[in-house]
Order: structure tokens, then C-alpha cells, then sequence
């Protein structure tokens, strides 16, 4: 009834005198609110019209919710109307449609009961399993569309891959970026615990918006990442790099003569060892010029002469490169799982307990680097 009264009084003060209508509004009327709130974000009085909104909220027209939230995340970001929103429901004692709604849009996933999907697998043998992690629903969704479009594809969807029921994480906690033209990056010391019980060997964060990336076992792409993107940054996995100028820093480690990449020879003298390293012959390859080492004053070549998708996301996997990708799954012990990286962190903070269980958990999955650093504790001689 006083819902009714109140849309069915919105005309009439539509033509009250300003100061009348916000008179009315700082008296409770929701209505006149919601009217002041509407004039001023089309005035550009974004934090005047945040203000009317909150009236409108306090006052009872929940349905303003969403306006209130929308302009928030206009005016400071993602992150803030989250957090403003995860203040609000913890004030609640129930919810309504709109702010589950809401709740889901903005990651605060303990007021979200709908069901996560079964796991997708591309093959009956896992030599890899990706452990999805998303931050909203518009992350879940992407990742929706991009297991459709792994199964759809014909080489990708033939490798020993396998993706597990998305995890789901308050976006207050994870608190991932939006920086257009600026890589993502998210507080990846959260996921510490999801990381420590095993069962995969690399994270698959679809969260925040910015330039995807791939580092320590975490595949970070946007929440509006193409299928081409995560293609790309998936091949960094099994240790294929950037065919374009990699940054000096980087180029640094990647164009030293030790490194046998499966799709970078950083000169022509790695030839022989390249061949050897991947059971190819001469004719096998086609040498090409790239521009990846050419910040630290080398000539890199890829071994296949047209255009790859390491070098433009929306070319084609070669079929080398496929086969690459297949003889790099065969001895997936040699990737470095993601738990070896969150022993490092847990080391930082001189959390040995949780050292030692996630420096077994890369252990276990045959990673030789793990091995030996449970060895070199093992041998360290400890106090009387």
C-alpha cells in the first residue's frame, strides 16, 4: 500500500518547489527521493544523487538498490560499489530478488545460492587441471562461454586437459583490478587455502578488467577476455612466449642461451639443441624472424614461417605448435604447478607449516624443483 501511494504520488510532486521536494524527501518520503537523486545525477551530482538514492533505500524503495549501486561503481569503481553493497546486506535480515541480484553482479557470494555447474573435462586422462576462480557473475558467465568455446575447438579441446567447478570469491576479498592498459592483478594470498588443497596445478582467475597475463601458475584473464586471449595466455603454460618485443626485464631470462622454448629459438646457434631438445628434424621447422629478444640486441627466430596466435591472438595454432603443445602435456611433472609459487609466498611469511604442505602438494604432482627443496629441508639438522 505505501509502495502504491508512493508511484502513485510521484506526478504531483514532480511539480513541487524544489526546497518543498527536498523537504519532503528528508522527511522519509521516498518518492520525492528518488526524484532529487534522478535531477542530480543528470545535473552530474554524482555524490548528491548517491545521497538521494541511500534516502530512497533507507525509506524503503529497495528497487532503488541497483541505481544506487550502478552510480557508485560510475563514480569509484567496481570495487567501492561492491564493498558499499556488501555493507548494505550485512544490515539485512532478508533479501529480496533485486539485491541477490545485486549480490551476484558484485561478487558477495554469501548471499548467492544458485548451483555451480559440473566440472567440464576436454579428456578422460588430466596431464593438467585448471582450477577455475571467478570474483562476479560476469566472470562466471566469460568463463561459461570460453569451456564452450575449449570443447568446440579441435586441437585444443584433443589435449589432456581438464577445468574444475569454478570457485567462487567475494570480490572484496580478491579485490582484482580495473585498469584498461594495465595488467591485472589481484591479492592472490586469498586463494591460499583453495591452492593448499591440491588437486590441480594451475589457478584460471576470470576476474577484473585489464590486460590478461599468465605468471607462477596463475592464468589471469578479464572478465571480458576472448577465447583468443585465453588461448594465448593458456600456451604460456606449457612454456611458449610472446612472439612480439617482450619487455627487457623479461627478454633478459627468455633469450639466454639455456632456455629452449617450444615456439622462441633466441638465435640461430640454439638450432641443434632445439632440434634435439624436441625430437624435430630440419625439415620439421621453418625459421622466421621475430621481434621477441630484440630489447636485449638478438635476433630470435620462431620455427614456423606464417603467423602464429603467440604473435597476433586471433591467428591460427600451427600444427607444430600443436604438436609442441602435446609433447610438452606428455611430461607435465616438468610445469611448474601453482602450489610451488604459494610455498614461496608462504615462505615470505615464515609460514613454514604451510611451506611444507604445499611444497608436497608440487612434490606430488613429480615437480623436480619441489623435490629437491623437501630434500635440502629434510637434510637441514634441527635443534635439540
Amino acid at each position: 500500500m505505501l509502495l502504491c501511494c508512493l508511484v502513485g504520488c510521484e506526478p504531483a510532486l514532480e511539480h513541487l518547489p524544489e526546497q518543498q521536494l527536498m523537504d519532503e524527501a528528508q522527511q522519509g518520503n521516498a518518492a520525492a527521493a528518488v526524484i532529487l537523486a534522478k535531477r542530480r545525477e543528470t545535473q552530474g551530482d554524482s555524490q548528491a544523487a548517491l545521497n538521494w538514492y541511500q534516502k530512497a533505500v533507507d525509506a524503503g524503495l529497495i528497487n532503488e538498490l541497483a541505481a544506487l549501486i550502478r552510480l557508485k561503481q560510475k563514480q569509484d569503481g567496481f570495487l567501492a560499489a561492491a564493498g558499499y553493497l556488501e555493507q548494505h546486506l550485512q544490515q539485512q535480515r532478508s533479501l529480496n530478488a533485486v539485491q541477490a541480484d545485486l549480490a551476484a553482479d558484485y561478487g558477495i557470494w554469501q548471499y548467492v545460492h544458485n548451483s555451480v555447474e559440473s566440472p567440464i573435462h576436454s579428456n578422460s586422462s588430466c596431464s593438467l587441471t585448471l582450477q577455475p576462480v571467478v570474483q562476479s557473475r560476469a566472470g562466471s558467465r566469460q568463463l561459461q562461454l570460453l569451456q564452450q568455446q575449449w570443447q568446440q575447438d579441435p586441437q585444443l579441446s584433443s589435449l589432456s586437459v581438464c577445468f574444475l567447478p569454478e570457485k567462487r570469491v567475494n570480490s572484496t576479498d580478491l579485490q582484482c583490478s580495473y585498469q584498461p592498459g594495465q595488467r591485472i592483478q589481484c591479492q592472490y594470498p586469498v586463494l591460499m587455502s583453495h591452492v593448499a588443497e591440491g588437486g590441480f596445478s594451475q589457478l584460471l582467475l576470470v576476474a577484473g578488467e585489464g590486460n590478461a597475463n599468465y605468471n607462477n601458475g596463475i592464468v589471469q584473464l578479464a572478465e571480458s577476455s576472448s577465447f583468443a586471449v585465453f588461448r594465448h595466455e593458456f600456451a604460456h603454460i606449457l612454456g611458449f612466449i610472446d612472439e612480439y618485443s617482450l619487455s627487457v626485464q623479461v627478454a633478459e631470462v627468455e633469450c639466454s642461451k639455456d632456455k629452449i622454448r617450444p615456439n622462441v629459438l633466441a638465435d640461430k646457434a640454439q638450432l641443434e639443441l632445439y632440434l634435439k631438445h624436441w625430437k624435430l628434424e630440419k625439415d620439421d621447422i621453418q625459421l622466421k624472424p621475430i621481434d621477441s629478444c630484440n630489447k636485449v640486441g638478438k635476433q630470435a627466430y620462431a620455427p614456423v614461417n606464417n603467423l602464429s596466435f603467440m604473435r597476433s591472438h586471433e591467428a591460427e595454432v600451427p600444427d607444430l605448435y600443436f604438436e609442441l603443445m602435446q609433447k610438452v602435456l606428455a611430461q607435465p611433472e616438468l610445469i611448474m604447478p601453482v602450489q610451488y609459487f604459494y610455498a614461496y609466498l608462504a615462505r615470505q611469511q615464515q609460514d613454514w607449516q604451510s611451506w611444507r604442505l604445499l611444497m608436497e602438494q608440487a612434490a606430488k604432482q613429480g615437480y623436480p624443483d619441489a623435490k629437491h627443496s623437501l630434500q635440502e629441508a629434510s637434510a637441514i639438522p634441527t635443534a635439540p
